[in-house]
């Protein structure tokens, strides 16, 4: 289920995701301009919760908000990511 089933197929945009069985799989985190590691599931909800699941670095993520699209995919789901990769790399 975690894997891209998508063959390689890009969506202009998403660059460097590609899709599962159920949501989107990261397969190039540089393209993406994320923290990610390679193979990182996510996927969110139109009203508002958002999560990933980051197997490599065993990081699971879930927020559930009252947002709805800003939740989703909008500005505070890449804060959010970008919020708990900068404190795993102080940790480290």
């Amino acid at each position: 289920m975690g894997r891209d089933q998508t063959g390689g197929l890009e969506l202009p945009d998403a660059p460097g995701f590609g899709f599962g069985l159920g949501f989107s799989v990261l397969r190039d985190p540089l393209r993406a301009a994320s923290p990610e590691s390679v193979g990182t599931w996510r996927w969110g909800g139109a009203y508002g919760h958002a999560w990933f699941v980051d197997r490599a670095r065993g990081l699971s993520v879930v927020a559930f908000t009252n947002t709805l699209y800003e939740g989703m995919s909008g500005r505070f789901v890449t804060e959010l990511r970008d919020a708990v990769y900068g404190a795993l790399e102080v940790v480290q």
